[in-house]
């Protein structure tokens, strides 16, 4: 069952061909990887794909219906986006934040119930967080608000996860619980997950799918076992890329002549 898809989108921001002709179906159970060069616009395309941006041409479907003429309320029990950077200038509780991923289940008038505070807690604890419910917002590190912002987003609980660079500012073990939880959310409660990333081989281990963004309104999309390999690697970065082979499968790095 496709949740999100795209039917001829046309993406530009600022005279810059971001996609041409996208047409991609991110289907329950899969995790996409969008790829690119900084700059490409892989920001961009995300946001269009939340419906922030209009695409200017093409269409949008958010679980068969045009994103285009969805309330944002409607959306947003849908679909659910990280953005890249994460900055608090309150200094709620760390609870506080989480619970905000419930407005859009929420009327206007409505308080959060007792469940709602536990799946609060749970996100919390899910993100290696437990603790922190009473933490203010702005005495965390920049990881620590990054994994909160991911809590929020579970608290969510949308079927369509838009992720905009999720490993930002994050540890290694971070970075690997963080992909992980992700991958699990796809395969294991069939939700649809798209993510920005730049760790090439967090990518190769954990996405199903992935989408390059080449420049000029070029893109790639495909199975990451058929599409991702040294040769294209080094025509989406500019670069030589050398491969490993490992126990776990293939792992690519810049050769020593990228950097000269």
């Amino acid at each position: 069952m496709s949740l999100l898809s795209c039917h001829n989108v046309d993406v530009g921001i600022a005279g810059i061909k971001v996609a041409k002709n996208l047409d991609i179906e991110l289907k329950a159970g899969e995790f996409w990887g969008l790829l690119g060069p900084n700059g490409v616009g892989k920001t961009t395309l995300l946001k269009c794909l939340a419906g922030l941006i209009a695409p200017a041409g093409g269409a949008i479907l958010v679980d068969g219906q045009d994103i285009a003429h969805m309330s944002r309320r409607k959306v947003a029990k849908k679909l659910g986006m990280l953005q890249q950077h994460t900055v608090y200038l309150f200094d709620s509780s760390a609870l506080e934040i989480a619970l905000t991923g419930r407005h859009p289940h929420l009327r206007s008038w409505d308080r959060e119930s007792a469940a709602d505070v536990r799946l609060a807690e749970s996100a919390l604890e899910a993100v290696d967080l437990r603790g922190f419910a009473e933490r203010g917002v702005t005495s965390l590190s920049g990881g620590e608000a990054r994994r909160l912002a991911f809590a929020a987003l579970l608290v969510q609980d949308p079927q369509i996860l838009l992720l905009d660079e999720p490993t930002n500012h994050l540890d290694l073990r971070h970075q690997l619980r963080i992909m992980a939880a992700t991958s699990n959310l796809a395969s294991l409660e069939r939700r649809a997950v798209i993510a920005a990333l730049h760790d090439i081989n967090l990518t190769v281990r954990y996405c199903s799918h992935v989408l390059m963004l080449l420049g000029d309104g070029l893109w790639h999309a495909g199975p990451t076992t058929e599409v991702l390999n040294a040769e294209a690697l080094e025509r989406l970065f500019g670069c030589e890329v050398e491969t490993a082979q490992t126990v776990s499968g293939p792992k690519y790095y810049p050769s020593d002549a990228a950097a000269s």
